[in-house]
């Protein structure tokens, strides 16, 4: 049997670790596809354009929000993109983001050797959502506004992968903004029903 060299081994070595390294990065990135609402009717607005302001931050104690794979605050903007039409009167929309916040919070979890077989909720996620919609004239005095606020909170276990918690919250996020919705709907038939075009 032929011995390798040192050389001949450090290659191998070096051969093996780029093909586990290739093999890490090459594993499927999830996919988090946007919240829509596209297949709900929409809501018809005597107006004209439609604007959108991001006012959220994302500064809170606990903030997670910049450390995922898909943004609340971005797919809340996208809301009046889905649901809302106008009829061009000289009148216009104006539509805020105005939180977009998910924060976490850790929990008790179980010490020493009973821990060690206890698979604790280490983890409270806590969701927050709010938007304003204004309805201005042509001066900008304004005419009507409503506002809406949708929270959600959940925890998630010690025992879970980055994958599986990503997934966890993505689907307490996709939950939120349609509570968003209904809440925006519910507040725009109540008071600014009289702008709807039947």
């Amino acid at each position: 049997m032929k011995l390798l060299s040192i050389n001949g081994l450090r290659t191998v070595v070096a051969g093996a670790a780029l093909a586990l390294m290739a093999a890490c990065t090459s594993a499927p990135v999830a996919n988090y596809p946007d919240v829509t609402w596209r297949h709900l009717t929409p809501i018809v607005f005597a107006a004209g354009p439609i604007e959108k302001v991001a006012a959220w931050s994302n500064t809170e104690d606990g903030s997670i929000a910049s450390d995922l794979p898909f943004s609340l605050g971005k797919m809340a903007m996208n809301w009046p993109d889905d649901r809302l039409q106008t009829a061009g009167t000289s009148d216009m929309l104006r539509y805020s983001v105005t939180e977009a916040s998910i924060t976490s919070n850790a929990l008790k979890t179980t010490k020493g050797i009973k821990g060690v077989f206890t698979d604790d909720q280490s983890e409270k996620i806590e969701l927050k959502v709010a938007a304003k919609l204004e309805l201005m004239d042509a001066n900008g005095v304004q005419k009507g506004e409503v506002q809406a606020m949708a929270s959600r909170s959940r925890t998630l276990s010690e025992s879970m992968s980055v994958a599986e918690r990503e997934q966890a919250i993505y689907d307490a996020t996709a939950a939120l903004l349609m509570d968003l919705d209904r809440e925006l709907e519910r507040q725009i038939n109540s008071n600014l029903g009289r702008f709807i075009l039947r």
